[in-house]
């Protein structure tokens, strides 16, 4: 006797759904997915850009952005605190440290370009005071504790073998320095 594959109704069944699914899937087209907020902020921007037409980013912009504006090296000597005027008549104020002033005056004709450029307009003039930008509000004054009997006596007892007076009273007031300073 000869045997012929008989098919499973089963598997014609599961083959037939593949087949409409396919179909049913080549000729579907969804709509593209867009986020919610798409469409407002097209709008909030087209407000704010008429608004704002001459004004650029804002004083905390430069600031977030002031180490790439600039460079690190220079970024570390100074920073921005003000920034007064409208349009092209903005006028950029910057507390740098002193001893970086002449860098500072030598290249502020090109920084007066490129953070005009960098921020979307133009700067009439870079305003430099000469401040150390870490001390204003960043570090506080260090703190002296008093010195203990026991770290007094043990200093003391630590120069007492040292002839030279001058020399001391050099590491007398050194080592009360170390001791003192409240890290």
């Amino acid at each position: 006797m000869s045997s012929l594959p008989t098919s499973d109704p089963e598997s014609d069944r599961h083959a037939a759904d593949e087949a409409r699914a396919l179909d049913q899937l080549s000729r579907h087209r969804a709509k593209p997915v867009r986020p919610p907020g798409r469409k407002l902020g097209v709008s909030i921007g087209k407000l704010l850009g008429k608004a704002s037409k001459n004004e650029g980013p804002g004083l905390s912009l430069i600031q977030q952005r002031w180490p790439e504006l600039v460079g690190e090296r220079l970024a570390k000597l100074s920073r921005p605190v003000r920034l007064t005027g409208k349009g092209p008549m903005r006028v950029l104020t910057l507390e740098i440290n002193p001893s970086a002033s002449t860098v500072f005056q030598h290249q502020s004709e090109f920084l007066r370009q490129h953070i005009g450029q960098a921020i979307g307009g133009t700067l009439k003039d870079i305003k430099l005071i000469q401040k150390n930008p870490g001390t204003s509000s960043q570090t506080s004054a260090r703190r002296i504790r008093p010195l203990t009997a026991l770290e007094r006596e043990a200093l003391q007892d630590g120069v007492s073998n040292i002839k030279n007076p001058k020399l001391a009273a050099a590491l007398l007031a050194f080592g009360e320095a170390i001791y003192t300073d409240d890290r």
